[in-house]
């Protein structure tokens, strides 16, 4: 596989896990006001899973992959809790 191909399915794969935690997080429900989920296993499985297509692309030693993978997930990860921040009422 070529590396935009490796670097590609490793970031939809970290991404597809990242989406649970971002979408359950207790600081930004409890801030919309609605109960929070306890923290469990499964929370911390998404969050180690997540890692695990970079430590793949590591392993294989592909590390352009590795660096566009680390570049993807970090900024759409950033961008995924930036979308569903709670945003201020607009005050005249």
């Amino acid at each position: 596989m070529s590396t935009s191909s490796l670097a590609a399915l490793a970031s939809l794969i970290s991404l597809l896990l990242l989406l649970p935690i971002a979408l359950r997080d207790p600081k930004r429900l409890r801030s919309l006001r609605r109960p929070a989920p306890k923290p469990g296993i499964e929370r911390k499985l998404l969050g180690w899973g997540t890692l695990l297509p970079g430590v793949a692309l590591v392993a294989m030693a592909q590390w352009p992959a590795f660096l566009v993978w680390l570049g993807v997930v970090t900024t759409a990860g950033w961008l995924l809790v930036n979308g569903l921040a709670q945003k201020p009422a607009d005050t005249p």
